[in-house]
């Protein structure tokens, strides 16, 4: 994933935030810059390269000599500039937005706060619901109760068993700027055969 060639010097308009589930950086805990993200997910940064992109590693930084808030700061600006279009579904009065560009920075997009805010202050359901499930696609779900929630946790779980890196198989609660992780559990098996 990682060159050892890769050098930043001159790179800033070329890093990128990428997430990764925490357990792949539980695994290599020096390997790669890193910035907490939520409790099952990690930051880490890509640099760029147009057909892909390499991780970038802490060596790299004291290279570059930049500091890993300069870093974040150069990612997110970048990011912020990536265009994007959103495709809406409406799924038993929940409405489902798919963002997912073929930048190689969809799921990133869960770091712009902004865009987050302005589908909370849009939302007609009862909540908003966010999936990563993995990079290539980031799902927001405006909801309405527990149908709202099952469906999001459906296609969360969906996604992440068809990426090729999986992020995140629980879908979140975003609300005043935070993300939290719900977990569904489904009545259909006790119910069966009782009716």
């Amino acid at each position: 994933m990682t060159d050892k060639k890769l050098t930043l010097k001159g790179q800033e308009q070329n890093v990128y935030p990428v997430l990764r589930h925490a357990s792949m950086v539980k695994k290599y805990p020096d390997r790669w810059v890193v910035k907490e993200h939520t409790a099952d997910t990690r930051v880490l940064y890509a640099l760029d390269q147009g057909e892909g992109y390499g991780l970038i590693t802490p060596d790299m930084l004291v290279a570059a000599e930049w500091t890993a808030e300069q870093l974040h700061a150069y990612a997110m600006d970048n990011l912020q500039q990536l265009p994007y279009t959103v495709k809406t579904q409406e799924v038993a009065g929940n409405r489902i937005h798919f963002i997912s560009p073929q930048d190689g920075y969809a799921a990133s997009r869960v770091l712009l706060d902004s865009l987050l805010r302005q589908f909370d202050q849009e939302k007609q359901g009862d909540s908003l619901g966010v999936a990563i499930p993995h990079q290539d696609v980031l799902i927001i779900a405006d909801m309405n109760g527990e149908v709202g929630a099952n469906l999001l946790a459906r296609l969360t779980y969906d996604f992440a068993s068809k990426g090729q890196v999986p992020i995140a198989v629980l879908p979140f609660f975003w609300e005043n700027g935070e993300l939290t992780p719900f977990l569904v559990v489904s009545h259909d098996a006790d119910t069966k055969g009782n009716t």
